[in-house]
């Protein structure tokens, strides 16, 4: 292992130089602190999808990043991360892209076929939200996933008043802003636990399978009391409840063992 000595040596100076923990390092990049460690004392190279992200919270340029790195595999995953970051520009920039080409095109479809602007406004107002998203991710700098989270908490209301503008009925503020609201607040709930428990992924895992254990419940008892008609029988909430509970249970007890190994080690 001696070639990837001068990398791991790197990679941990340019962690101290920032001021960051292994825990803070792996929190920010969503990987195990295990993973962080192994890195240091040079027994693995981070993934290709993690460079981006590993050289903007060290404050180093990609260059140097791969420069740290100065064996055959470096050099294959320096090719590796370039094909990578091409393949997510392109997916990026077709998105948008289509995302701009769908305004114009349903504005005309609209006007020639109804002689009116009416569900063009739905189309206008959802294509915004990836737009919203690419501007988050160029200007939210580190914050960028909270950004996009908020973002979308946000703008369902909208999207939704735009579509009740459409439909018409009584539906917006009896049924769908209350369960929008349900809603919004697991998908933050969801963000919390995966940005800030110190634990590893499977313990995440297993905390994010209990909490859809009472998004399922809550959602099935809110529809019932909002939504007319909506008569689900119970025994499908308890056997969904169920299966949730003993898929949190595995999750769970396999992020235990692998924390336990985890400190063995160190």
């Amino acid at each position: 292992m001696e070639e990837k000595r001068p990398f791991g040596d790197y990679i941990r100076k340019k962690r101290l130089e920032t001021g960051l923990t292994q825990k803070e390092l792996a929190g920010r990049l969503f990987v195990t602190e295990s993973s962080v460690s192994k890195w240091e004392r040079n027994l693995s190279y981070p993934d290709v999808s993690l460079v981006t992200a590993i050289c903007r919270e060290l404050g180093i340029s990609e260059h140097e990043f791969f420069t740290a790195c100065d064996d055959h595999q470096a050099q294959a995953q320096a090719r590796a991360a370039a094909m990578w970051r091409g393949v997510v520009t392109v997916s990026r920039r077709l998105c948008l892209a289509g995302c701009l080409l769908a305004v114009p095109v349903c504005l005309v479809v609209d006007l020639a076929v109804f002689h009116r602007l009416d569900w063009f406004w739905i189309v206008l107002v959802s294509v915004a939200l990836p737009w919203g998203w690419w501007a988050a991710w160029r200007l939210g700098g580190k914050h960028v996933l909270p950004w996009c989270v908020g973002l979308t908490s946000v703008w369902v209301f909208p999207l939704l008043a735009v579509i009740h503008s459409y439909t018409g009925g009584d539906w917006l503020w009896t049924a769908a802003f209350p369960l929008a609201a349900l809603g919004v607040v697991f998908l933050w709930v969801y963000f919390l636990c995966l940005t800030c428990l110190p634990t590893g992924p499977w313990l995440k895992a297993g905390v994010c399978a209990l909490i859809t254990a009472g998004v399922s419940l809550s959602f099935n008892w809110l529809c019932r009391r909002v939504v007319p008609g909506t008569s689900q029988p119970w025994l499908l909430d308890w056997i969904t409840l169920a299966w949730l509970l003993v898929l949190a249970l595995v999750l769970l007890t396999v992020g235990v063992v692998k924390e336990h190994q985890r400190h063995r080690i160190r």
